[in-house]
């Protein structure tokens, strides 16, 4: 997809005349941005020279003057702010051969004649060149990065998933192993009875798999969170590359069970050992310190150091999540005993039950709720680096909260004929006032907002030609911002004046507009009424409004976190219950025959919920608890990362959902097996 987005926009990108001298020109070019739900997209000016010049890949025929051309994702996503005309009349869609992607903002505009900058524009002979970027090639993440994540938090998960599928016991397959011991099979009889078992499970899997990916490309789905759309036609084209991974899976599945499966006389089953596992009784001491180490330790020890302050956080967060299951193994074992003495009290049998696995079987407890408290935790940590702000982001989110778009900036070409229309054009509960930023003859850069007096008393100023200054902390928080993003000196002085005169060289003009009530002005409105009339895509943003896009879209990204992070967590989720109910299923053999003898199925019912159900209840909260707490040094100032509730609840409701499973799973599986016990002389 990446490959394909490289060509679409290659083929696209316009053939300059300065680099192509010899070709006829077809059109004037210029490319521009807007926002749209916060998100920038590129708005492409386009005016073709001649009636038989080809129009842009993907378009149809050229829009005619004050006409606009979109992509079917922005004028989807654009409907609430009336995108359809916003940027001139309807003129149609772009097609999916001139996106990008599927799912790409972008427009096509043809001014009206008197909005024609051809001094700005670009003259183009054609089209295809590794020419300037537009639309979404803008915006992504490189590569390099999203391939990191996927491996991270999808091929990782799934390699940890196939070893415990691979080492996980069962009661036939040990019976094999015996009697393979017993009649002394050779590595290679071992290898192929190993191949045997894995091979239909395994070949089965990667069938289901591929014809589910398959699925999903010739549908051209829309995933999840992202609302990203799967190219189909880009995609069908791998279809090769695809079975070949099938059966490239197939193979390495085959061979993580070989070499996982072999042949240890020092062990009764199959299933691997190495040494003692066995931690240092000093291990879990150094939980506490790790922890006071990550949240603590980078303000005291690297305060000054940005570097420095990720390198501490990063060592404390590791060491955390490594002495973590050797403390949650000792709680297990506390709490087993506490429920043991419950269960004597109160004559609870499963309780009893249960108390005393959790005492034999804490580091099994232990690695189900590590698990996904680890799994929480560093999808967690890749959610806080993935939305880290830089501080003029962190300001611009700051001064949206305080003043939304009350007021709003719009940049005006130089010369006031065209200034006067779109005046007449804008939302009437408006006040507006120019804002000129230029030296003055001491050396130092002055801003001034100047209106006529009727516009200064609707923002409470006295009528002066004398000017006053607003400055980043003056009492309207609106002059306050417009001091702090448009004023080099962080102060603006305010005098009565015309609206419009005459603009130096050296000073740059632009208007604001304040909302009289104090609410927020219709943007939408605003922006429609620049483009008819000032120029098209025209600059209209509240101040910090670039920087306030920036982190709209680095937060965006965390969509694609919380679909990684949800695969992540069900493969993971699958993986540890896959090795805890098998653990489950091996103990519950020793209390078949109560359940036989009483009767009463809802013992194994009573043990799973207490050794399956409330682990992994407790590590939801327990996860959430960690992330919480390790994401405070993080999101300082000095990191900028934001927390996001949304990631955290879907981490969590993922957890309890898969704990459900993992409970119902172990609780019928054990009760099942119990319906099939029988006395015997063992």
């Amino acid at each position: 997809m990446y490959e394909d987005m490289t060509r679409k926009s290659e083929a696209r990108s316009p053939r300059v005349l300065e680099g192509h001298p010899a070709e006829k020109p077809i059109a004037l070019w210029k490319p521009g941005f807007d926002v749209v739900d916060g998100l920038q997209y590129s708005v492409i000016s386009v005016v073709p020279l001649s009636a038989d010049a080809p129009p842009p890949p993907g378009v149809k025929a050229w829009p005619g003057p004050g006409e606009a051309v979109l992509s079917p994702a922005l004028a989807e996503v654009g409907a609430v702010e009336g995108i359809t005309d916003r940027l001139g009349r309807d003129a149609g869609r772009i097609s999916e051969a001139g996106l990008s992607t599927p799912s790409e903002r972008l427009a096509y505009v043809r001014p009206s004649e008197p909005l024609v900058d051809e001094e700005g524009m670009f003259t183009i002979t054609g089209y295809g060149a590794p020419g300037p970027l537009v639309g979404d090639p803008l915006f992504v993440e490189p590569l390099e990065l999203f391939a990191l994540a996927v491996v991270g938090l999808m091929i990782f998960p799934a390699g940890v998933l196939v070893v415990i599928a691979a080492r996980v016991g069962g009661e036939a397959r040990d019976r094999r192993a015996a009697l393979l011991d017993a009649l002394g099979a050779s590595s290679t009889a071992r290898a192929l009875v190993n191949l045997g078992e894995a091979g239909l499970p395994v070949v089965l899997g990667a069938a289901l798999g591929l014809g589910g990916l398959v699925a999903l490309v010739a549908a051209g789905a829309t995933l999840p969170f992202t609302d990203f759309v799967v190219p189909a036609e880009t995609t069908r084209t791998a279809t090769v590359p695809l079975v070949l991974t099938a059966l490239a899976c197939v193979l390495l599945v085959l061979l993580v069970v070989i070499v996982l499966h072999r042949h240890n006389t020092s062990h009764p089953t199959t299933r691997p050992g190495g040494g003692s596992r066995r931690m240092p009784r000093w291990w879990p001491a150094l939980f506490p310190v790790a922890l006071l180490l990550a949240t603590r330790g980078p303000g005291l020890l690297a305060a000054d150091s940005p570097r420095l302050f990720l390198a501490v956080y990063f060592v404390g967060v590791l060491t955390v999540f490594a002495t973590l299951p050797s403390v949650l193994a000792l709680a297990a074992a506390a709490l087993g005993r506490l429920l043991t003495r419950i269960g004597r009290r109160y004559g609870g049998r499963g309780t009893l039950i249960a108390g005393r696995w959790l005492v034999a079987q804490p580091g099994v407890t232990a690695r189900l709720v590590a698990g996904f408290v680890v799994a929480i935790g560093l999808i967690g940590q890749v959610q806080l680096n993935t939305s880290r702000l830089s501080e003029p982001m962190i300001a611009a989110k700051a001064t949206a909260e305080r003043v939304g778009t009350s007021v709003v900036t719009v940049a005006t070409p130089r010369g006031d004929t065209r200034t006067p229309a779109f005046l007449a054009d804008v939302p009437k509960d408006v006040a507006v006032f120019s804002l000129r930023t230029g030296p003055v003859p001491d050396g130092t850069v002055q801003s001034v907002l100047q209106a006529p007096c009727e516009q200064l008393r609707v923002i409470h100023r006295a009528c002066s030609k004398n000017s006053s200054p607003a400055t980043v902390v003056d009492r309207d928080n609106r002059l306050a911002e417009l001091a702090r993003w448009h004023a080099p000196s962080g102060q603006i002085q305010l005098r009565e004046g015309p609206l419009l005169g005459k603009v130096s060289a050296e000073e740059s003009s632009q208007l604001v507009l304040m909302s009289v009530s104090g609410k927020d002005l219709d943007v939408a409105a605003v922006k429609r009424a620049a483009n008819r009339h000032l120029a098209m895509a025209t600059v209209v943003e509240a101040p910090g409004g670039g920087w306030l896009s920036s982190s709209l879209l680095r937060e965006s990204r965390v969509n694609w976190i919380m679909l990684l992070g949800c695969f992540a967590l069900i493969v993971v989720g699958l993986a540890i219950g896959l090795n805890s109910i098998a653990e489950f299923l091996r103990h519950s053999r020793s209390f078949a025959p109560l359940g036989v003898l009483t009767g009463r199925r809802g013992l194994f019912v009573s043990v799973a919920a207490w050794v399956l159900l409330m682990p992994t209840v407790l590590a939801a909260v327990i996860g959430a608890v960690v992330y919480l707490w390790l994401s405070g040094p993080y999101t300082d100032p000095v990191v900028g990362a934001q927390l996001s509730w949304p990631v955290l609840g879907y981490l969590m409701g993922g957890v309890l959902i898969l704990s459900a499973g993992i409970w119902g799973c172990g609780a019928w599986s054990s009760a099942r097996g119990a319906s099939h016990w029988r006395p015997a002389a063992d």
